[in-house]
């Protein structure tokens, strides 16, 4: 019985042993290998880290009675899924003198399809009925790219204004994008941000060459019946800076004469319509 007992012992004792060894060759070796940095789900990075030619181009144009945002989004082949929270503040009809945040959020997008549209209602609906916010301010374009297990993040500011009944200068929250503005028969609700990446078609630049960042003014506007002047503050100085603007009823690029003040960084411009400008540094 004792010599049995013994082999008994001697067979468990052994096969715990070859279970410890098989699970630090096939399991624990292969935990470190499962730890890379460039492996792990759910990684967060910001959206700058892409070439802004392969960037989304993300517009904002507001409706004529400023009661709507109309968003669109192209160059998405490149990612997975898209999402977006467009939030501001806006007047609280209930408390005279409080703000309030409002916002919409978008996860209908088919990157798939070349361009992406939706109307967004500043303020509320009912039956029908809309009641637009007032005193709008502070809006903010949140954004989140997804390609495989990777997310990329954009945030950006943006403005939005009323002008054109008189001469007028506007500019975004950053105060280095100021437009100033003549008669525009009327007033318009105008939008200024800054924008995540380059409008399509044929360009007489390369993207690498961009000074970033790009601006955009997005108005359903006609050309102005006498040029604005744009001022743009940059933040470093550049080489032989370019001017060009992409008219977004058109979808049209055009090279703009444009004087350079390098004491200022300070590229200004006459121009004839609201668009996204873009300066570039043939370096």
């Amino acid at each position: 019985m004792d010599n049995k007992r013994s082999t008994y012992i001697i067979a468990t004792v052994a096969i715990v042993v070859i279970a410890a060894v098989v699970y630090f060759l096939f399991i624990f070796q292969k935990g470190p290998k499962q730890l890379k940095p460039q492996e792990v789900s759910g990684e967060v990075r910001q959206l700058s880290e892409i070439d802004i030619g392969k960037r989304p181009y993300v517009t904002l144009t507001p409706t004529s009675d400023g009661a709507e945002i109309l968003i669109s989004i192209e160059n998405m082949s490149a990612f997975d899924r898209i999402e977006y929270e467009l939030t501001y503040l806006a007047d609280n009809p209930q408390v005279s003198g409080e703000k309030i945040q409002r916002g919409s959020t978008g996860t209908d997008i088919n990157t798939k399809e070349a361009k992406y549209k939706k109307s967004i209602l500043l303020g509320t609906a009912s039956r029908g009925v809309r009641s637009p916010d007032k005193g709008v301010t502070d809006g903010k374009l949140t954004t989140h790219f997804f390609k495989g297990d990777t997310e990329y993040f954009s945030e950006t500011s943006w403005n939005f204004v009323q002008a054109g009944s008189t001469a007028s200068t506007i500019q975004d929250a950053s105060g280095k994008f100021k437009l100033e503005l003549y008669l525009l028969g009327k007033d318009y609700w105008i939008i200024l941000a800054e924008t995540i990446g380059l409008p399509p078609g044929d360009k007489e630049f390369k993207a690498e060459n961009v000074v970033l960042p790009v601006y955009g003014s997005f108005s359903v506007a006609s050309k102005f019946t006498r040029d604005g002047k744009l001022l743009i503050t940059l933040s470093n100085d550049v080489k032989n800076p370019q001017f060009y603007s992409f008219s977004h009823s058109d979808s049209k690029w055009e090279k703009i004469d444009a004087s350079y003040d390098a004491n200022s960084k300070t590229i200004s411009a006459k121009v004839d319509s609201f668009a996204t400008f873009v300066v570039v540094s043939l370096k």
